[in-house]
């Protein structure tokens, strides 16, 4: 009996030290979580794309595009305003083929690929 109620409480204190941990966990990732739903459209593209996301403040970010040898060969800075945003990327004198674009903050650093035809 004493061992049935030890292994409860025990069980209890566990599964409530566990579930503070989460809510913990969630509030530090949610605190870095500024910008959101990134996304390039059209992709493919021939002549420009936009890149849009959402923001949850006014920051600066920084945009970047590289080849996938890591030249940079693309760069900008943005003021981002609350809500969602978009980006217009053109691809002037750029060949056909896959590039990485960035969205830089000062807590991440968020990549994805963009192709051109």
């Amino acid at each position: 009996m004493v061992k049935k109620l030890l292994f409860i409480l025990l069980v209890t204190l566990s599964s409530t030290v566990f579930s503070q941990q989460l809510e913990n966990n969630n509030n530090v990732q949610d605190s870095t979580l500024i910008i959101k739903k990134i996304l390039a459209s059209p992709n493919p593209f021939s002549v420009t794309t936009k890149i849009k996301f959402h923001a949850d403040a006014i920051f600066e970010v920084d945009f970047s595009v590289k080849d996938l040898i890591g030249n940079v060969v693309y760069f900008q800075k943005y003021t981002t305003k609350i809500g969602s945003n978009s980006i217009p990327f053109y691809r002037d004198k750029l060949d056909s083929g896959i590039y990485i674009y960035s969205i830089k903050t000062n807590t991440e650093i968020t990549s994805k690929r963009i192709v051109i035809k």
